[in-house]
């Protein structure tokens, strides 16, 4: 598809939710008419706050800001009558409301100062499937082409009865990879009087992650999310690229490598028990029974939590726990001490010295699965911080540099490839300059979707600095490495952002090399010839990729 062909598109959807807006707005002002007469007039309020609802949602998706916060201001307003029953004190009157809503939308229209990614459909059958469910079609195509984006498959659904039925006659097809559900896409008595039965009931078929969104920001509705059991909660109007980061995080949170357990126990017994049990789950588990073989298995194991046993031959744990906190990179890892004795004042003393928690035996399966499960969740969930770039979700510039570093050494003694590939942003401080940081941030974190998306959960991927990246893959030779990033440099390009009334594009440069032809080359020579290549790419004209061995 080309870009004249995608903009077309963009405006065409634009333009029809500005006149079904027209549509609307004319529809409220019948209501309001209503009310003049009958101020008290149940149906008529009901009606007039759904309509505004559904307006404060949809409509700053779309661009109009301005009117979707107007929107939601008088949808208080009209609510606080019917909770009160008490008729309006004039704020309601039609010509008032009328001029106020129309005002927001003059004043949309003219600085349509809109932000979203639009580009065209992907088919491939590899590209995760996302079932989303939204009442209202048109905001539906528009959030399912700004997904297509970042390689999304999308099927549309408007109410739960659908996804059911979809569900039923795709039992022999792929399932989908994420649901993405409006909360309120339903009509009808049961889904208002318990809406966290509705949803269990019409979800329960599923076992793929679940993001719900909707028009409300309240406690209660993160709880209904909560409860049905998704694992995210968006509040329209929709920032589509955040949501395409967080499903992209959560997919690839469920391909993790299964959780690494250390067990440092001399009851044999006890710790056979929980490496089955620990590994029927899923994690992977290491077993030491003497003090003298622990720290050797951390460093060949690199455990993302240790069961230790309180009392072990020739040591307390205790002890054992207080060396590893002598290593700055080890000190962080949760541990989870275990005792044959059930002693309050025993646990009080295993958690002063450095546990997170304190089991005795004999040990509930369960309990000993949610205690691994929970704290490896933790401790990855601050690895990520420290590590990890809060706006791409990509490692930070020195953990990348770490992760080449470990990488080089790895294939110096095992004698494999890796390709370094060094890539940044064409012509990034123009979009600055125009559009604003905020729009250049959000061009950043794409890229840092798009990257996450087309690379594999083994390879490195970091934001070096600004609009740089740098990705380490391992196994991977140049010319591989040089066709995914040609693959990568396309579908970036075919992104269309929309700022400040323009829709744009953006391209991207990088250099590729591999370690075959630097054998010799430490880690920082290694970048230094990927940003070789990279300089020879934006001396090229830029949106180019150049290879070592071109």
């Amino acid at each position: 598809m080309t870009d004249e062909n995608i903009e077309s598109k963009l405006r065409t959807l634009r333009e029809a939710y500005r006149n079904k807006l027209e549509i609307e707005l004319e529809n409220i002002g019948e209501l309001l008419v209503k009310l003049e007469t009958h101020a008290c007039d149940t149906s008529s309020l009901n009606e007039l706050s759904s309509k505004l609802h559904r307006m404060s949602g949809n409509a700053g998706t779309f661009g109009f800001d301005q009117l979707g916060r107007e929107s939601r201001r008088l949808k208080e307003q009209v609510d606080h009558i019917l909770m009160h029953q008490s008729p309006s004190d004039g704020s309601l009157e039609k010509n008032k409301v009328v001029e106020q809503l129309n005002q927001a939308f003059a004043q949309d229209l003219i600085r349509n100062n809109t932000t979203s990614v639009e580009s065209e459909s992907t088919d491939s059958d590899a590209a995760p499937c996302i079932w989303l469910v939204e009442r209202d079609p048109m905001l539906a195509t528009y959030v399912g082409q700004q997904l297509n984006s970042f390689g999304y498959k999308i099927e549309y659904f408007s109410n739960a009865e659908q996804l059911n039925l979809a569900s039923e006659q795709n039992s022999d097809k792929t399932n989908p990879s994420l649901l993405l559900i409006d909360h309120r896409a339903n009509s009808g008595s049961e889904l208002a009087h318990d809406p966290v039965i509705f949803w269990r009931t019409k979800l329960e078929s599923f076992t793929c992650p679940i993001i719900f969104m909707g028009a409300e920001e309240s406690l209660e509705v993160r709880l209904t999310a909560v409860r049905v059991g998704a694992l995210n909660y968006f509040v329209k109007p929709l920032d589509v690229p955040r949501i395409a980061a967080a499903i992209t995080g959560i997919l690839k949170r469920a391909n993790d490598e299964p959780e690494r357990v250390l067990i440092v126990e001399d009851d044999s017994a006890f710790a056979t028990d929980c490496r089955m049990i620990l590994e029927q789950s899923g994690m992977k588990v290491r077993w030491v029974s003497q003090t003298v073989d622990f720290l050797q298995a951390v460093i060949e194991f690199s455990p993302e939590v240790v069961l230790m046993g309180l009392h072990l031959p020739n040591a307390q744990g205790t002890e054992m726990v207080k060396i590893l906190g002598q290593f700055e990179h080890w000190s962080e890892i949760p541990i989870v001490y275990t005792s044959a004795k059930s002693d309050d004042q025993l646990k009080t003393l295993a958690m002063l010295e450095g546990g997170d928690a304190c089991l005795f035996k004999p040990v509930s399966p369960d309990l000993l699965i949610s205690a691994c499960q929970r704290r490896v969740e933790l401790f990855r969930k601050l690895q990520q911080a420290v590590i990890r770039d809060g706006l791409t979700g990509l490692m930070k510039h020195a953990a990348i540099k770490n992760a080449l570093t470990a990488e080089r050494e790895y294939a110096t003694r095992n004698r494999h490839t890796f390709s370094v590939i060094m890539l940044d942003i064409d012509h990034f401080k123009r979009v600055n300059d125009t559009y604003g940081h905020a729009t250049g941030d959000l061009v950043i974190a794409s890229l840092g979707t798009l990257l996450r998306q087309h690379f594999r959960q083994t390879d490195k991927l970091g934001r070096y600095g600004g609009e740089e990246f740098t990705l380490v893959l391992p196994n991977c030779t140049e010319k591989k490495a040089f066709q995914l990033a040609e693959s990568l440099s396309k579908a970036f390009a075919a992104i269309q952002f929309c700022a400040v009334g323009e829709n744009f594009s953006c391209t991207l440069s990088a250099g590729v090399i591999d370690n075959e032809q630097y054998p010799g080359h430490t880690a920082d020579e290694l970048l230094a010839e990927a940003d070789r290549m990279l300089y020879q790419a934006k001396q090229a004209g830029r949106n180019k990729v150049c290879a070592a061995g071109d």
